[in-house]
């Protein structure tokens, strides 16, 4: 599949002959009037300030789109939103450490007050009061209870859950491996109906085999940082993108035909994300001018 760079954001933009996606009835092509759903895989980690950045984006764009007038295509696209995970430092125990320690330690103070200091100014403009002071450990319990919310009642479980862990995490200090607050969260998400029974969740193996093969996977499609976003199992676009960029490839995806009628099962893909002929999404490669920006990689900013 070949790729078009645009420039004015560093990111790079599916060709329009790559072919639609097919489902079991054939290809689907959009229907004029009709809603159409777009399956958004995101790979991400709690610990990743960019993640909640991007998902931020994405909110923004998405709802920027369903706001478009009538007449717009875009206008009639609804959204189904699936995290998948991916260990961001696998180093991490479930012993938590000190998360301002462990930054200074690796950037420097000097260092590290400059990168708080941005990541607070990004996350401020999008309604996010950006902390790094408290607890970090290892986040494959918060992968585990993730991947129950979703198979609990798919995005209108686990959106919301992934929304009170990731601000537990970044503005109220919590420790995002502490079983005790995850059981808290996932009870008062609906993923459990009390404390014993998420209790008897974490001292189970349950999707612990799930999670790490989601892990093997954001391996071999060769993700090197989060967040990462895959739409429709075609395209892919690496970073906290800004909502302009998300709005293109909506676009993209319209012209090609990629979602599906409304009410149709979106596609998920849990073992690895390709196309229907076994091809990687292309991907969409994000910039290093600060937009698109990644957690992983090795000018990552506090992250990991």
């Amino acid at each position: 599949m070949s790729t078009e760079v645009n420039g004015d954001r560093g990111s790079v933009t599916p060709t329009p002959h790559q072919q639609p996606y097919a489902n079991g009835n054939g290809t689907t092509k959009p229907v004029p009037g009709a809603r159409q759903k777009i399956k958004v895989e995101i790979t991400s980690d709690a610990i990743c300030p960019f993640c909640i950045l991007g998902l931020r984006y994405l909110q923004q764009a998405i709802a920027t789109a369903q706001s478009s007038d009538p007449s717009s295509p875009l206008a009639h696209l609804d959204f189904e939103l699936e995290f998948k995970p991916y260990l961001l430092d696998p180093t991490l125990t479930r012993e938590p450490i000190d998360k301002r320690e462990k930054y200074e330690s690796r950037f420097g103070k000097e260092k590290f007050a400059k990168m708080e200091e941005m990541m607070q100014e990004k996350a401020r403009k999008v309604g996010i009061n950006l902390v790094y002071d408290g607890p970090v450990s290892s986040t494959h319990d918060y992968h585990r209870v993730l991947h129950a919310a979703y198979a609990k009642g798919g995005q209108d479980i686990q959106l919301p859950l992934a929304e009170r862990l990731f601000s537990g995490y970044f503005e109220h200090q919590r420790d995002p491996g502490s079983r005790t607050w995850l059981a808290q969260e996932a009870v008062a998400s609906g993923v459990f109906s009390s404390i014993e029974e998420a209790n008897q969740f974490f001292q189970s193996d349950t999707y612990d085999a799930e999670v790490k093969q989601g892990y093997l996977a954001a391996r071999k499609l060769g993700i090197a940082g989060v967040p990462f976003f895959v739409f429709e199992g075609k395209w892919a676009v690496s970073g906290a993108q800004p909502p302009e960029a998300f709005l293109d490839i909506f676009e993209e995806l319209v012209k090609c035909g990629c979602g599906r009628t409304n009410g149709a099962e979106a596609r998920s893909q849990t073992a690895s994300t390709e196309t229907q002929n076994g091809e990687r999404p292309a991907a969409l490669q994000a910039g290093q001018n600060g937009n698109g920006a990644t957690c992983g990689d090795t000018n990552a900013m506090v992250c990991g």
